[in-house]
């Protein structure tokens, strides 16, 4: 068990860390909240993930094929 915890920490941690805490934020307060108003919250998120640079570092990255240099901003 501890090893699959380690190995999902990793992964999550190998991820851009402001899109990290924007998940965890969204999916902590859309457990109260309908499918609709859910949505919603989803979409702000990823309209505030949009204008950061780690949002542009991502795919970039990709199609360099080389790993994302996260930023934070």
């Amino acid at each position: 068990v501890m090893d699959e915890a380690i190995a999902l920490a990793q992964a999550i941690t190998a991820n851009a860390p402001i899109a990290v805490r924007e998940g965890i934020a969204v999916a902590k307060q859309a457990v109260a909240l309908n499918d609709e108003d859910g949505q919603k919250l989803a979409d702000e998120a990823l309209a505030r993930l949009q204008a950061t640079a780690d949002y542009q570092e991502g795919p970039k990255a990709f199609i360099e094929k080389r790993q994302a240099v996260w930023q934070g901003r």
